[in-house]
């Protein structure tokens, strides 16, 4: 038999039940729009940022001294076996004469961690110096350029003569800290190495060997750094008692000149050699040697988090909207084979084999997928990831100029899950139903038994029960398949819902906790070494002004902490209060969820609440941390404390002593403003860094800004996955409801025939609906809170932690947007319905 009739068959089934096949469509495509767009983006992420370190040859450490990097640290990191590259370098902290702008000026670094000229020309000379371009708008090419105190620059004054973007500062907002100004860079420069006059180097830049071919974003990566940082630093370590020596001898040569020469002014003459030196009159530090690997500079962490970010999303949120999706296209297929029932039944009779039955419901739901993958994936490549990067770039100096790749796998995966969803079922249902003789497929399938349902055994309530109230309760229980589908489909949405809602009720307000509840000073200002008795007064002084509403001494350190699972390198910041009293009044040591005050004692330590997550620890517990010099020292867990970001570890001076073996002593100063404004805290920073006894200043408005750049990106993304859930919400609640009119078509025509009005006819069959969404909603709740605590404990950074709270409000927006949504098609339901033939329905063969 010809099969021309079958295919014009086939094209008719489309066209005729159009919105059905649209909405299998749009559901598979936005399915494919949010898994290929999320599992994207952080590969492209990762891609462009791999090609800007490979371009630039970023190191994978810097190598800092108090004492600078001399001829025999050279030959040290030169002669490391795991050494590929080294490169070594001038920087200096300069202050801008007519301004208040510190710029870190660098000597151009060659081959390692390269520059980017983005206008003009780079410096030639010691008197040129080009700027980074972020400080475009405040500068021009050709301006003079004037520093205060340039330090081991051989010029104050400089011709800029180009603006350059540095691979390694990624964050357009945290440059650095710095000892001068506000104790905060405001952006970076750079100029030839004969513009530094300095006997020994202040940098190093060195790249491994065995980090090559590595993806710089990997946990492999982030570990053979760590252990070959590891080997470095032993290494350097062991000069240091030979470069303190060395030192000491120096400043020892220069006492006994300067004493010769005042001895010669009164007319003794005296060989200096023969000067006794004083032991109190040679203090000098102990030389030591900081490292730090990319992961140290903020902009590159962060960069590396939000494309981390990204997939946890990307694992979680399409995997949920596809089951929706399926499940809904699944139910639709079904009920599309069961309509064709008598035409099967038909072609049967006429002699048309099975396979050539099949063509219809393959074509049908093959295309349909195909087209829903289609049009899901050429948005899900380009806009969404797009959107995503461009959000997270935002603060970042990698710029425009990031990739949008390409990867079969997502689109394959989305292609399987589309076609088990329509193909393989509309073929399982339909080789059930080809099993049936043509004598029983040409009549209608019988009507279920009908059975009384719970409610009727309650008939103290059903008793009371209006007719139609009685009609719908019956048929809610009568079509169970279509009851799990409404509520399934439903549940599933507002579950989607209150997961992007409750983040970005997590996302908000933690900054105002963070730095108005817990930590309550604005910065943290850190002592020099070897303050005189004078220089002290002046401090307690200034410390003691109008604009200073406290200030609490405390012993201030940088502790470590390397997560093998995860390759990186936590910063732990110990703080040990000179009084415990007033200590209180600039941290608020207290639990999250009861908001009991947390004592420091004797027993043991209080650790911040996302250190204690990322250690496994819980109170009883020992943790070990390294200090600057690699020494580790063990604490005993006896408190955990709220706190949002950064890594916290607090205890008094006994147990302080017990745990280092050193004597406590104050390093750093815990300082609140009377006025919280940016412009009044600069002021005082400046103000204490011009004091000789303070060293630098750590401002809690850049982790405020810091805090804000995990948040802001995130609520762009929050806010397109909040969009897909709602226009799913749309799509499913439509479809459901078009096959619940559709199926029922004669049952609404026998009652429109019995005298019901079209209100009356569409709130028949619509209040199922309504009811049906109300339990959605409600199972919705349950699984969006649970799928919003699994992504609140694995969406933050490392060095973060989010507000895990759930709202109530959460709760209303989530299910206001389904409910106006179901009353909105209310309305084309209502249209539908009242265009409907009656006598047509009601011909249909009985």
């Amino acid at each position: 038999m010809r099969k021309t009739i079958l295919w014009k068959d086939a094209f008719q089934a489309i066209t005729h039940s159009l919105g059905r096949y649209i909405a299998i469509i749009l559901l598979i495509g936005l399915g494919t729009f949010a898994f290929t767009g999320l599992k994207m983006a952080g590969p492209d992420m990762r891609a462009t940022g791999a090609d800007f370190f490979n371009k630039h040859n970023l190191a994978d450490v810097t190598v800092t001294s108090n004492y600078g990097i001399n001829s025999t640290d050279r030959m040290t990191i030169r002669n490391l076996p795991e050494v590929k590259q080294a490169s070594f370098g001038y920087f200096q902290d300069v202050k801008n004469k007519h301004n208040n702008d510190t710029l870190r000026v660098f000597s151009k670094s060659g081959d390692l961690s390269s520059y980017e000229l983005i206008s003009g020309h780079f410096p030639k000379n010691r008197n040129e110096i080009a700027l980074s371009y972020l400080l475009k708008k405040k500068y021009r090419i050709g301006q003079k350029i004037t520093f205060t105190k340039p330090g081991i620059l051989k010029n104050k004054t400089f011709k800029i003569v180009g603006f350059v973007k540095a691979s390694e500062f990624l964050d357009k907002n945290q440059i650095g800290q710095t000892n001068i100004g506000n104790g905060r860079l405001t952006g970076i420069a750079v100029t030839t190495p004969s513009a530094f006059a300095s006997p020994v180097y202040q940098v190093s830049r060195v790249t491994f060997k065995n980090t090559q071919n590595l993806s710089p974003f990997s946990v492999t990566y982030r570990n053979r750094v760590y252990h070959d940082q590891d080997k470095l630093q032993t290494a350097l370590n062991k000069n240091r008692a030979d470069k303190h020596q060395k030192y000491i001898t120096m400043y020892k040569n220069q006492y006994r000149k300067k004493a010769a020469e005042q001895m010669l002014k009164r007319g003794i003459s005296v060989d200096p050699a023969q000067i006794k030196v004083p032991k109190n009159k040679i203090k000098i530090a102990y030389p030591s040697y900081t490292i730090s690997g990319r992961e140290e500079s903020q902009g590159y962490a962060s960069y590396r988090a939000d494309s981390e970010r990204v997939e946890v999303l990307a694992n979680v949120f399409p995997g949920f909207l596809f089951a929706v999706a399926a499940f809904v296209s699944l139910t639709t297929m079904m009920r599309f084979v069961e309509e064709e029932r008598t035409n099967i039944g038909t072609l049967k009779a006429l002699g048309y084999s099975n396979g050539a039955i099949a063509i219809k419901f393959l074509l049908y739901s093959t295309s349909a997928a195909i087209l829903g993958v289609i049009l899901g994936a050429s948005f899900g490549y380009t806009f969404l990831p797009d959107l995503i990067i461009k959000a997270y770039l935002a603060s970042s100096t990698l710029g425009t100029g990031y990739e949008i790749n390409f990867a079969w796998g997502p689109l394959l995966i989305s292609l399987l899950v589309a076609l088990i969803s329509t193909t393989v079922i509309s073929i399982f249902t339909l080789h059930q139903t080809l099993r049936e003789q043509p004598s029983a497929l040409l009549l209608p399938k019988p009507p279920k038994n009908g059975s009384r349902i719970l409610l009727e055994h309650w008939s103290w309530l059903w008793n009371h029960m209006s007719f139609s109230a009685k009609v719908t309760a019956r048929n809610i229980f009568r079509y169970k398949s279509r009851m799990l589908m409404t509520i399934i489909g439903v549940a599933g949405c507002t579950g989607l819902l209150v997961m992007g809602f409750g983040i970005r009720d997590s996302l908000q307000g933690i900054g105002g906790i963070q730095y108005s509840d817990i930590q309550k000073n604005d910065v943290i200002a850190l002592r020099s070494s070897n303050v005189t008795k004078k220089e002290q007064n002046k401090l307690d002084n200034l410390l003691k002004e109008k604009g200073i509403k406290q200030s609490n001494a405390i012993q201030y350190q940088q502790l470590t902490k390397h997560i093998a699972s995860s390759g990186s390198t936590e910063n732990v910041m110990l703080m040990v209060p000179k009084s415990n009293k007033n200590f209180k009044k600039s941290i608020n040591l207290r639990e999250r969820q009861s908001k009991k005050k947390l004592q420091l004692t004797n027993n043991g330590v209080i650790i911040s609440e996302k250190l204690a997550n990322i250690l496994n620890a819980k109170k009883g517990s020992t943790i070990s941390l390294k200090n600057s010099h690699g020494k580790t020292y063990r604490f005993k867990v006896n408190g955990i404390c709220e706190m949002y970001l950064g890594h916290y570890i607090f205890m008094n001076q006994q147990e302080y002593e017990k745990a280092t073996g050193k004597k406590y002593a104050t390093n750093a100063y815990l300082v609140t403003m009377r006025k919280h404004s940016s412009a009044f805290i600069n002021r005082v920073s400046r103000k204490l860094i011009k004091s000789a006894a303070i060293e630098t200043v750590i401002s809690s408005s850049a982790n405020r800004r810091l805090l804000g750049s995990f948040t802001g990106s995130l609520n762009e993304v929050i806010f397109i996955l909040i969009l897909i859930s709602g226009m799913l919400a749309v799509v499913v609640i439509y479809n459901l409801t078009n096959i619940n009119v559709a199926e029922r078509i004669r049952e609404l025509s026998t009652i429109k025939v019995l005298g019901f009005y079209d209100n009356e006819t569409t709130m028949y069959i619509y209040r199922e609906t309504i009811i049906l969404s109300g339990l959605g909603i409600i199972v919705g709740f349950g699984f969006g809170w649970w799928l919003h605590h699994f992504i609140i404990t694995s969406l933050p950074p490392d060095v973060a932690m989010f507000d895990p709270n759930m709202y109530p409000m959460n709760f209303v927006f989530s299910a206001l947007i389904p409910a106006m949504i179901t009353a909105a098609l209310a309305i084309v339901v209502h249209q539908k319905i009242k265009r409907i033939n009656m006598l047509d329905a009601l011909s249909s063969i009985d």
